[in-house]
């Protein structure tokens, strides 16, 4: 996709500014040399602090929380639910957004009040790297962004390969991601998780759905039969798994019979980031522990 870049006149410290085009499709003015960045979602946190960029940050999204140093940052409510009184209140030079959670009403609302939001899509692997070459891009620091995408791509490109080849000899271990247990929450392969258990080599039980987060029942998950089961959504992780251990009906499933359950970290399977690549390893390593 073509971004636009046109200089135009800025009031920020007499920079000069330019209009970028975002995912959105919008056209974004911000000045050269933004110095107060306002992060509007936790994985856009990620992305902007593994560029370098967190000494400029001066707000972020409830729920970020990495790297460490962004716990002590004003927070500026949930990607989903922005308080948009309080990014104001920051006086960013811009707020990155994201078009995979953050509302439509709040970006319009901030761009009314005068607030330059630049959003990105980063809802798959593809998806993140492009949104890490706009905002190269965006604060001038191509170097980094190139970087870091390199990093992403060498990693997929590995663990894809290796996937394959067991794969082709072992077969694909059938997946059940496990968001929740009451009710039973899985994930498709529309979501990220989705797509990083195909590229680990994985065969998601779901992965047909077209529902990114079908809801299931016991008999259906004993029907599918998992081998592997990846335990990633939030909340009290331990506790639903020990609960899945006790259930009978559990016990019929390979993956509990086999003690092949895992607890995985969501943040790092569910958000599109730097750390993205770790997961893909993790996971891989979970499915072919050989």
């Amino acid at each position: 996709m073509i971004v636009a870049l046109l200089a135009v006149p800025s009031s920020a410290e007499g920079a000069a500014a330019a209009r970028l085009q975002d995912a959105s499709g919008a056209l974004v003015t911000v000045p050269a040399n933004a110095q107060r960045i306002v992060s509007l979602a936790p994985n856009l946190t990620e992305i902007l602090c593994g560029m370098g960029l967190g000494s400029k940050l001066v707000g972020v999204s409830s729920y970020s929380n990495y790297p460490p140093a962004v716990n002590r940052l004003p927070k500026v409510g949930g990607f989903a639910a922005l308080n948009v009184e309080k990014i104001v209140s920051l006086s960013p030079d811009i707020a990155v957004g994201t078009m995979d959670g953050n509302s439509e009403t709040d970006i319009r609302r901030l761009r009314s009040l005068g607030i330059a939001v630049f959003c990105v899509f980063p809802n798959n692997m593809q998806g993140l790297m492009q949104s890490i070459s706009r905002l190269g891009k965006l604060f001038r620091n191509e170097n980094k962004a190139e970087e870091l995408v390199g990093n992403i791509e060498l990693v997929v490109k590995h663990v894809k390969s290796k996937a394959d080849r067991l794969a082709r000899t072992k077969g694909r271990p059938k997946v059940l991601v496990a968001l929740d247990i009451k009710p039973i929450v899985s994930a498709s392969a529309q979501t990220f998780i989705g797509e990083l258990v195909a590229t680990a080599g994985g065969a998601n039980v779901v992965g047909a759905y077209t529902i990114r987060y079908p809801r299931l029942s016991l008999e259906t998950v004993v029907a599918s039969a998992p081998d592997v089961i990846l335990v990633t959504g939030h909340g009290s992780q331990k506790a639903l798994l020990e609960e899945l251990r006790q259930l009978k009906r559990w016990q019929e499933v390979p993956a509990v019979k086999n003690c092949r359950v895992y607890l995985l970290d969501p943040d790092l399977t569910t958000r599109p980031g730097p750390r993205s690549a770790g997961a893909l390893i993790t996971i891989h390593e979970k499915l072919f522990p050989e």
